[in-house]
């Protein structure tokens, strides 16, 4: 076995290793495999397949340690690469391509790569990577407003990792995201039920991020309960604390202006918006200048464009209860300049939209 042939399979157990640390969400381990790998990793630059789960592995760890840092051209590198046809790179190839398009707002794009994985997927007999991907695809549908199925897979992933020991932080972040999906369903004494046992594990494990996560989720869980004193509370800790958490930003934004607090409102909406746009994450630069425009008080004829422009994307998207949302508040503030035409149509559009999310977020 030659020079070459040893440092490439070194590595290549190294990035193996660097893999396990991140599915088990262990990031000072997962950090300092990332640093000695790194110094290795220039002496391997003839073999394409293992500079490529390199990069893969490399977009994975950037995602655990700030999936909000994640923007439109985060995949880039990848894409530079051929399609892999090494069965265990093309999964992840597919697996991860579907982590970016959904953090970026690319849903459609998101189902047909979790469809590709899921394929792959039969092939891999390491039952802790079906977990990993049953969580992550919780994660997808509950963006993408399917919140019964999201629960569904949290559940099935949260089981597999309950029988190996070390992934008690994955059964953590289970547990908060299926009360993110109660949350969304308005079920919010399980949502709480499942927060609280979230965060006994993250404090008992010493994990700050994560428990930030939860704060994130329970402020969110408030805001929807209108209690918007106390959604400010934790959201401007999270604010507090990250400088470029856009969902958190809008959230707590809305509940200033619930408040008439139209300069703070506007102040974080900016803010959210100069993030969204520097990440190019459509989705949200759709919200901010929607609600900038509702916070700034423009006339119903300057807001009807702003809006519309969003519903391109909405409807590509199916996300039925933007489309809901913002119908409704055109349709109302038409409805204050007694502009009764424009306020009826919206307001069907609105009911016709609610119907829809319903459907979506309840299938099966």
């Amino acid at each position: 076995m030659d020079v070459q042939t040893k440092s490439n399979e070194q590595i290549t157990n190294m990035l193996n290793d660097w893999y396990i640390e991140i599915r088990a969400r262990h990031l000072g381990n997962a950090h300092k495999l990332r640093l000695e790998i790194d110094k290795k990793i220039h002496n391997i630059e003839e073999d394409q397949n293992l500079l490529l789960y390199y990069s893969l592995l490399d977009f994975r760890h950037q995602y655990l340690m700030d999936h909000l840092s994640i923007g439109k051209n985060s995949f880039d590198k990848i894409e530079s690469f051929n399609t892999p046809t090494d069965n265990l790179l093309s999964y992840y190839y597919f697996f991860f391509k579907a982590i970016h398009a959904t953090s970026i707002g690319n849903y459609n794009l998101a189902r047909k790569y979790y469809d590709k994985a899921e394929i792959k997927l039969k092939e891999i007999p390491d039952q802790l990577e079906h977990a990993e991907f049953y969580y992550k695809l919780s994660t997808f549908s509950c963006h993408n407003q399917q919140y019964v199925p999201a629960i569904k897979q949290a559940s099935k992933a949260k089981e597999i990792f309950s029988k190996y020991k070390g992934y008690e932080l994955n059964i953590g972040y289970c547990n908060n995201l299926s009360g993110l999906s109660c949350t969304h369903l308005k079920e919010y004494e399980l949502a709480e039920e499942y927060f609280i046992s979230a965060m006994d594990i993250f404090q008992k494990e010493k994990e700050e991020q994560a428990i930030l996560y939860v704060r994130h989720n329970l402020g969110f869980m408030y805001a929807n309960q209108n209690l918007s004193e106390l959604a400010i509370r934790y959201l401007s800790e999270i604010n507090s604390k990250s400088t470029n958490n856009y969902r958190a930003i809008l959230i707590e934004a809305c509940e200033h202006a619930k408040l008439n607090n139209k300069n703070k409102a506007l102040e974080l909406l900016e803010k959210g918006l100069k993030i969204s746009n520097e990440l190019k994450i459509e989705e949200y630069q759709h919200r901010f200048k929607i609600l900038l425009a509702i916070n700034n008080e423009i006339p119903g004829e300057k807001l009807e464009p702003i809006i519309l422009a969003g519903m391109i994307y909405f409807e590509k998207e199916n996300l039925y209860e933007y489309i809901d949302e913002y119908n409704e508040k055109l349709a109302i503030k038409f409805y204050h300049e007694d502009n009764h035409s424009k306020a009826s149509k919206y307001f069907y559009l609105s009911s016709k939209a609610r119907k829809k999310s319903h459907n979506k977020g309840a299938l099966k």
